[in-house]
């Protein structure tokens, strides 16, 4: 019969045998580091790092399988702890590589970014100035919605998928960059461009042979300009249409003169010219002959100098804001002459925001 002394001993040593050594921590580390590495896209950025990456992480949880096989008085974990202790060196490695790629994609971007959002703002501006409503503001407005889609996936890092809808916004602003080219060719021709800036010197030489009050109105710069002796004291912003083609509403062009002065229209004060004139007529005789306007298209008439802002709807005239009307309609009188021309610069603001941008 065993004695107590010898049964007392037998136990402990069976206490102390079958201990388990402590999972090494590393594996939850392993585990976590996993986790981290998979929500950074290390698969997508760098797929062959990540391919040797989990071939430790699979080696050394193997080893820790066959590890916890054993009874645990058998088990010695040392090798387990150095398989993920490589696997985690490799993982540490892998996510420093995912981060500079990753830092690398998205300034790239982001520069593209910034650049197509700066040619969207400049055609936004432009259209708006233009009084361009068609095809490129809709480009335009496309564009800058794709752009926005953009930013937020460079911000999640899906950046094939950002690449793609920054090419088609760049795409489509292009687009409407030609077509603002297009809507503005006429502004674009040596010869007529010399010919407005040639009508608007002749008005500025006479104000100053004669001492008297002028004004030119430049519809691309959507500015109208006072003259005094041959100076300009006052300019206005304006609004108006700028492209003229048969049977539109655009403000006419030519060398006209004040015929009336209107202290109450339906766009507050107004300032009455004389269209058209017998040059209007001339011209308009013309295009008709040659087509280019409908037969059942008049020449109108009843074009203003008035109220509203340089943003009211307004059919062939030219609007300014009603305090800047006060002062115009009490700086002009009935026989002032007005020169309206598309524009005194070849190089002009539009071409010159397009090629700066």
């Amino acid at each position: 019969m065993i004695s107590r002394k010898t049964a007392v001993f037998i136990l402990a040593v069976l206490l102390v045998a079958c201990r388990t050594s402590p999972v090494p921590p590393e594996v939850r580390e392993a585990d976590l580091q996993e986790q981290d590495l998979w929500r950074a896209g290390a698969s997508l950025f760098a797929g062959q790092e990540h391919a040797g990456y989990i071939r430790l992480l699979k080696s050394a949880r193997g080893a820790l399988e066959a590890e916890n096989l054993k009874l645990g008085w058998f088990r010695d974990y040392g090798r387990v702890r150095r398989g993920f202790e490589a696997a985690l060196s490799a993982g540490n490695a892998l996510g420093a590589k995912v981060r500079s790629i990753v830092a690398v994609k998205a300034s790239s971007l982001a520069e593209t970014s910034a650049a197509v959002g700066r040619r969207i703002r400049v055609l936004d501006g432009l259209t708006r100035s233009l009084v361009e409503r068609g095809e490129a503001r809709k480009k335009v407005a496309h564009a800058s919605i794709l752009l926005a889609e953009a930013e937020g996936l460079i911000n999640k890092s899906k950046f094939d998928e950002a690449a793609a809808k920054l090419d088609t916004a760049s795409s489509l602003a292009a687009e409407a960059e030609r077509s603002i080219v297009a809507y503005i060719a006429r502004y674009l021709e040596p010869a007529q461009v010399r010919a407005w800036k040639n009508a608007a010197d002749a008005t500025i030489a006479d104000s100053r042979k004669r001492g008297v009050t002028a004004l030119i109105v430049s519809k691309l710069e959507r500015r109208l300009y006072v003259y005094k002796n041959g100076e300009i004291i006052r300019t206005y912003e304006a609004g108006l249409a700028t492209k003229r083609h048969s049977g539109d509403d655009a403000t006419p062009e030519g060398r006209y003169k004040i015929i009336r002065k209107i202290p109450s229209s339906s766009y507050y004060k107004a300032l009455l010219i004389d269209y058209p004139n017998d040059e209007d007529r001339k011209w308009f005789a013309r295009e008709k002959a040659r087509g280019n306007i409908p037969g059942s298209v008049g020449i109108g008439g009843d074009v203003e100098i008035h109220g509203g802002g340089p943003d009211s709807l307004t059919r062939g005239c030219v609007s300014l804001d009603n305090n800047k009307m006060d002062e115009l309609y009490n700086i002009v009188s009935v026989g002032t002459p007005i020169t309206i021309i598309g524009t005194m610069e070849l190089d002009n603001y539009v071409l010159r925001a397009i090629r700066d941008h």
